[in-house]
């Protein structure tokens, strides 16, 4: 894709963001609707126009966003070893 094209998933990624923020969940960002679309919704299969990559944007929803950050962070907290859990859980203690 060129860059005008990039451009325009980006704003409306940006969009999308903005409006599940509004609706659904406030901690939503950018990072994480990006990487829900690449990491389920075009992990096998990339869109073949910039209409669908857009289409596919504005389909997303909230609930597949989180269950694609809670498989990412089970798989994450998988690969930690108890040092790497204990520094984490002293970093947001009281």
């Amino acid at each position: 894709m060129d860059s005008n094209s990039m451009n325009q998933i980006e704003l409306a990624i940006s969009i999308k963001t903005s409006q599940l923020q509004r609706t659904d969940l406030k901690s939503i960002t950018e990072k994480h609707v990006r990487d829900t679309l690449f990491g389920t919704v075009w992990k096998n299969q990339k869109p073949k126009s910039i209409s669908k990559a857009i289409d596919d944007i504005f389909k997303i929803n909230v609930n597949e966003i989180v269950a694609y950050l809670s498989t990412q962070a089970v798989i994450q907290g998988g690969m930690m070893d108890e040092n790497d859990i204990e520094y984490l859980m002293s970093e947001h203690s009281m």
